[in-house]
């Protein structure tokens, strides 16, 4: 089982990638209320954008005192359905890109044991690529299939697909796309919380960029 104490700073370098999205939706939207004479329902969308980033933030930064203090990340039961709704939702609201269209082809209930905020920040980070790749417009799609004791998910998009200078070099860190403020964390994170979950993570060939999980309904050991 891998370690995210292993390397030093990696948890640090973790929770730095992923409350960047959640402090940029409470700068917006705090901005936008401070300086336009926004509508009651614009303040009520505003306000709840607020309210689920500080919850996504309140829920890393428990995760990272939970690891400073050496206590185990809580493993629980989730429906894998939910779980990828509440991360499109949030990614869509990050990004403010109403041009794309996120289809979740999951059948329901499939129930798996998980830390479930973690696995989370995971659909959230592949969403969130996807939907950024395309400014016009597009489409997400992810799905899910129960194969024996592993559940297999697709999340692929309609987007240029992956480059080729860093296809190879896909998980390593640091390494990104040129894209704006990146650290070049998100998949390598991702990908790491995945193995520790008793799973793994890859892409495959497609139109656009296509990324596979497969993990086990069950895990066989406990998470750090």
């Amino acid at each position: 089982m891998i370690d995210m104490l292993d390397q030093p700073g990696s948890l640090a370098l973790s929770c730095l990638h992923d409350l960047q999205n959640p402090l940029a939706t409470i700068y917006a939207s705090a901005e936008m209320l401070t300086e336009f004479d926004a509508s009651p329902p614009q303040v009520k969308r505003l306000g709840t954008n607020i309210y689920r980033a500080a919850c996504r933030m309140k829920e890393m930064l428990e995760d990272l005192t939970s690891e400073a203090r050496g206590r185990e990340s809580l493993v629980s039961p989730g429906d894998l359905r939910e779980i990828i709704e509440r991360a499109s939702e949030a990614a869509l609201v990050a990004t403010d890109n109403r041009s794309v269209q996120v289809v979740i082809d999951v059948p329901a209930p499939i129930e798996m044991s998980l830390v479930r905020s973690r696995v989370e920040r995971v659909f959230f980070n592949l969403i969130t690529n996807s939907i950024e790749a395309m400014p016009g417009g597009g489409t997400v799609r992810v799905s899910a299939r129960i194969t024996g004791e592993w559940v297999r998910i697709e999340v692929e998009d309609t987007g240029p697909g992956i480059p080729g200078k860093i296809r190879d070099r896909l998980f390593e860190r640091f390494v990104t796309a040129d894209k704006e403020n990146g650290l070049g964390l998100g998949l390598s994170v991702s990908r790491q919380t995945i193995v520790e979950h008793g799973g793994n993570m890859w892409v495959e060939p497609a139109a656009g960029a296509r990324f596979v999980i497969r993990l086990p309904r069950s895990p066989a050991r406990r998470y750090p």
